[in-house]
């Protein structure tokens, strides 16, 4: 039964287990192209035959986000991207896919876009004023988190970008059947503390259509995520988050709870306090800044973004360039941050479901607030997002690249299942004895549950003798890297698909002569 609450047209909220009407349309004109993908391969097929394959990208800051990147390249180099349905992301994984689906066609533009990247990531300075800019705007919301000034700090001093684009706007690009179905992750903090990994109730995800609770399948348009509810209807339209917001929420967890204090600390302390001088770093040379290792500030604009910067300090302004008419909105982001840090709170947002009388979750619709974290602190690769029932999903390409012993995930997501009655294969303990020194591939069946493909970022195949000391030396934690680690980074995801390249091959073959067995009788 599907349950619609209406006001003012498509600011309606949904009660509903189905897809939206969104990630329906985008599905099955990606159908088409799978369809003609596997006939290229020499899988011919009918089109109620195509497979579910989804591709999961764990969490791992800059580490994730440039690895997610070398394996959907690798996997268009072997024509094998257009058999993905979907692509579903944790963390710094959402970091690579927020910024592909700003291009409509990005599956086909893979090579120009990882060249952008590189240029981005490898810069050594990052932009003062516009982090203040965006600050102080954002402060003068009253639902002002940590997550703000860790997306327009943090994120944005790694990403070297501040995005003021929307997740809406990629509807076209989720739309037209070119792309994979984008699914971002992220978890309530609420029901976290409460049931922990292992309910529904604790994931959240974000496609450009809707956010949504998985447990209570509730759900609001992307455009009104974050707008005033009661009981259904909207009371305040507020404009939509940001894409350098979202990507804060994101990726809220780079590291530990003490790591993440540290930067946050570190950052906010030494923020403002009015060094003049611009770095002008050359290749050989990487400045560090207020934390080390991280991006040095500058209070010169970005080459070519005059907006938001300071041309001149008028007289009487204060160290840090802020005028004397700033002041109050910097004293009310400053109480705001630093009230932040005393209380942890993170990610807060007005709660669609407020008051909601259609859903029976007493203690969701009491509160007025939600608070959203990164994904990563519970399982850090999206399974449960993949495994609702709706999507069907016959194949999980599952891409490891995160701070923990590289089982973790898949462990997890077993017990998950388990727990909540939904099919997974058995994960063999006797297969995952070596964690320290993985192979590049694991493969997982069971009758009635989709079949796991599990990929190690580094392992005894493409690092062999060297998987110790590359985890440490990118590690997720790492915020600043040289174009050449950025390569090894990327060369190291690419292996492990040219590697297995014939493994997946042959397991998209056995789903899809399966699903015919399954047709004929």
């Amino acid at each position: 039964m599907e349950i619609f609450h209406k006001h003012k047209g498509e600011s309606k909220i949904r009660i509903s287990r189905e897809l939206s009407e969104g990630e329906k349309l985008g599905t099955s004109n990606r159908k088409v192209r799978v369809k003609k993908c596997l006939d290229s391969l020499g899988i011919p097929c009918n089109l109620d035959d195509v497979p579910n394959i989804a591709i999961l990208g764990a969490g791992g800051g800059l580490r994730a986000m440039i690895a997610l990147h070398g394996t959907l390249q690798e996997l268009q180099k072997h024509g094998l991207l257009d058999t993905i349905m979907y692509l579903c992301g944790v963390s710094g994984s959402t970091w690579c896919m927020s910024s592909l689906y700003k291009n409509g066609d990005w599956t086909e533009k893979l090579q120009a876009l990882e060249e952008s990247m590189c240029a981005r990531l490898s810069k050594y300075t990052w932009s003062v004023p516009k982090a203040t800019k965006m600050l102080l705007e954002a402060a003068k919301d009253e639902n002002y988190s940590l997550t703000e000034f860790w997306a327009y700090t943090v994120v944005y001093g790694m990403l070297h970008e501040l995005d003021k684009g929307h997740l809406s706007e990629q509807q076209s690009a989720s739309e037209n059947g070119n792309n994979p179905y984008p699914i971002y992750a992220a978890v309530d903090e609420r029901s976290f503390s409460k049931v922990t990994e292992y309910s529904p109730a604790t994931w959240f995800e974000f496609t450009p259509h809707e956010a949504s609770f998985l447990g209570y399948g509730a759900s609001v348009p992307m455009e009104y995520f974050g707008s005033e509810y009661k009981n259904g209807e909207l009371k305040k339209q507020k404009e939509e988050k940001s894409m350098s917001y979202l990507q804060g929420l994101w990726g809220s967890a780079i590291g530990s709870k003490t790591e993440n204090e540290k930067v946050l600390k570190d950052i906010f302390f030494g923020f403002f306090k009015g060094e003049k001088e611009s770095h002008s770093p050359s290749k050989e040379s990487c400045p560090e800044g207020i934390v080390k290792g991280f991006p040095a500030p500058t209070i010169e604009p970005e080459a070519g973004d005059m907006e938001g910067s300071l041309q001149s300090e008028p007289a009487g302004a204060s160290p840090g360039g802020f005028s004397p008419g700033s002041v109050v909105d910097f004293a009310r982001m400053w109480q705001k941050t630093t009230h932040g840090l005393l209380t942890w709170k993170w990610g807060t947002n007005n709660n669609f479901l407020y008051k909601c009388s259609a859903l029976d979750s007493t203690e969701l619709v009491k509160d007025k607030v939600i608070s959203l974290v990164d994904a990563g602190i519970a399982i850090n690769c999206a399974f449960p997002l993949v495994l609702r029932p709706e999507r069907k999903v016959k194949l999980i390409l599952s891409f490891d690249y995160g701070p923990f012993e590289p089982f973790k995930a898949l462990k997890q997501t077993a017990k998950y299942c388990k727990e909540n009655c939904i099919p997974f294969p058995e994960i063999d303990e006797k297969l995952l004895q070596e964690p320290d020194n993985p192979s590049d591939c694991y493969i997982f069946r069971g009758e009635g549950a989709p079949t796991v493909m599990h990929f190690p970022l580094f392992n005894r195949v493409n690092c062999p003798a060297y998987v110790t000391e590359w985890r440490i030396r990118f590690t997720p934690v790492r915020c600043l890297y040289h174009v050449g680690d950025i390569t090894k980074l990327l060369q190291s995801a690419r292996l492990n698909v040219l590697n297995n390249k014939d493994k997946i091959l042959q397991e998209i073959k056995y789903i899809v002569a399966h699903s015919r067995k399954e047709t004929s009788s």
